[in-house]
């Protein structure tokens, strides 16, 4: 059977799409089409097998069946939230800013891509107005914001167990499997230790796979990295980034400058941006998320200051 991800699932008209792991179309799901079984609550990032039929408008999904991993089976043991609703960091001030419009665009739906990107951007809108949860309330967090390609980014290392090293203040490289996700941070494990890392202690993350090649073109402005600069506490501290200039730059293919705030350089082109991240795809093909509120500078590179010879 083939294998996919939840993309889109709304609860009360009860359908959605899968986006599919062995093709780039994806596949429209009913709810009656679902196979209820322990887990009985279907959210945007749940790895899902189905069968696929032709239907009058694409293909349409029958016998979807929700694959759990031992670490989500123990979560629902314990009563925890499997797919958290909510994103840690600071609030947005708007959420809509980072939203990917290549990425709603590229949605199906029963009419047509332009309704279906302006109902995301809608529920991007709304998500700005609603109540922000509190931190700290681990897997009982209530917010209409929708997850982010940040949180999706996660909840997928999570479902696939993915070995990634998390870059720490004071110049740690923290090997670990992400086992959770809340609002204020990840809950890791750590050569078979638990630990709780709250998010803004974080400064960029990125696969096991890709340690070597990332470490490689890792290099420092040594200007900011002698000024020892701590965490953002604050959205006041928090580096504003221009979003026309990022979807810009992601559109054209641009390579941009990440600096962050213990001195280290990221140059590469843009993957996706959300209202917390930033991913970026280095020139050796490695890739890296930093989080946003980790930058001290940030700026689209000029052609002769590629390959590090920025000062």
């Amino acid at each position: 059977m083939p294998t996919g991800r939840i993309k889109y699932y709304n609860l009360n008209k009860g359908f959605g799409f899968i986006a599919q792991d062995s093709s780039e179309e994806d596949v429209f799901l009913h709810n009656s089409a679902i196979k209820y079984a322990e887990y009985e609550e279907l959210r945007v990032g749940q790895r899902v097998k189905y069968t696929v039929v032709e239907g009058e408008k694409g293909l349409v999904a029958k016998n979807v069946e929700v694959l759990l991993t031992p670490t989500e089976r123990r979560w629902l043991r314990q009563g925890k939230t499997i797919i958290p609703r909510g994103y840690s960091g600071f609030p947005a001030q708007n959420q809509d800013q980072f939203f990917d419009e290549d990425e709603a665009a590229d949605e199906n739906s029963e009419t047509n891509s332009k309704h279906t990107q302006e109902r995301w951007r809608k529920k991007s809108q709304k998500s700005d107005s609603a109540p922000q949860p509190e931190i700290g309330t681990e897997g009982k967090e209530q917010t209409s914001r929708q997850l982010s390609f940040g949180d999706l980014y996660i909840l997928k290392q999570i479902n696939f167990e993915t070995p990634m090293f998390f870059a720490l203040y004071n110049h740690e490289q923290l090997p670990a499997i992400v086992l959770e996700m809340t609002l204020a941070g990840l809950t890791l494990s750590c050569n078979e230790k638990e630990k709780v890392v709250p998010k803004t202690e974080i400064k960029y993350c990125y696969k096991e796979v890709d340690a070597e090649n990332v470490m490689a073109l890792l290099h420092y402005n040594e200007d900011i990295k002698t000024k020892q600069l701590k965490p953002a506490r604050s959205q006041d501290e928090v580096y504003a980034i221009d979003a026309e200039i990022v979807r810009d730059a992601r559109r054209d293919g641009n390579t941009i400058e990440i600096i962050l705030r213990e001195g280290e350089i990221f140059q590469g082109t843009v993957d996706w941006i959300s209202p917390y991240e930033i991913k970026i795809v280095l020139k050796n093909g490695s890739k890296v998320v930093v989080f946003r509120h980790a930058i001290c500078e940030f700026s689209v590179v000029e052609e002769e200051k590629i390959d590090g010879n920025t000062t």
